[in-house]
């Protein structure tokens, strides 16, 4: 990822905690959703992003992408866990 491509990355990042700070989660969801198609490595926006998705499922998507990332993180297993007592 070149310079410019990590600070617009960092911006979404500042936002989606910006608009999460004020309750506005769908607004959050979809910097979150730019970050993540920037650079899909980013662990944090996938964790995040994890967060905010309202179905199951798609929680367990994200922490799936973190887990592919970071085969250790626990708190993508805690959070499939989770996400498969809801299903």
């Amino acid at each position: 990822m070149d310079v410019e491509q990590q600070v617009i990355v960092e911006t979404f990042l500042q936002k989606a905690t910006q608009a999460a700070a004020e309750g506005k989660n769908e607004q959050a969801r979809a910097w979150l959703e730019g970050v993540v198609e920037l650079d899909g490595a980013n662990i944090e926006a996938w964790l995040r992003l994890a967060e905010l998705v309202p179905d199951a499922r798609e929680r367990m998507h994200c922490y799936a992408h973190v887990l592919e990332i970071a085969p250790g993180n626990a708190r993508a297993k805690a959070g499939i866990r989770q996400a498969r007592r809801e299903l």
